[in-house]
């Protein structure tokens, strides 16, 4: 079944918002203003992204992930499971719980030479082909999934 692509687009730009290891810190005279905290500004400049799409991280901890979405609600997503990324394993996970719908999702990022066992055996050939045309550019690579 094919998911609608504002659907899939609205999913990727979730997955920047909760799968880092991001803090926000709100300054003491305006709490509109953030900062984020994270050992690795790549982390950073994707949690930045998805706040230029509506997606904005409002509070994190190890137990909670608290994010605004495009049309302003707030999701909380409780932290079940936490995968840092390694310079070993070329990826970071997180499972999470939105604890609203209850619904369980797994969200992994990395390496495309790593995710690409991953993605579904029909959709490789479009990972390899749109990864190989960014490196020929001289773009860095991210698979999400």
């Amino acid at each position: 079944m094919m998911r609608e692509q504002n659907i899939v687009v609205c999913d990727t730009i979730r997955a920047l918002a909760l799968c880092h290891n991001v803090t926000p810190t709100f300054s003491e005279h305006d709490k509109f203003e953030v900062e984020y905290q994270a050992s690795s500004p790549d982390e950073i400049a994707l949690v930045k992204f998805a706040a230029t799409m509506g997606m904005n991280l409002m509070e994190r901890d190890q137990n909670l992930i608290h994010i605004t979405n495009a049309a302003g609600n707030p999701e909380r997503y409780e932290v079940l499971a936490n995968f840092p990324f390694s310079s070993e394993t070329k990826r970071m996970g997180i499972i999470l719980r939105h604890q609203e719908t209850k619904t369980i999702v797994f969200y992994l990022k990395g390496a495309e030479v790593v995710l690409r066992n991953k993605v579904r055996a029909n959709n490789r050939a479009t990972v390899d082909e749109a990864c190989e045309n960014l490196a020929i550019e001289g773009l860095r690579t991210l698979v999400i999934s």
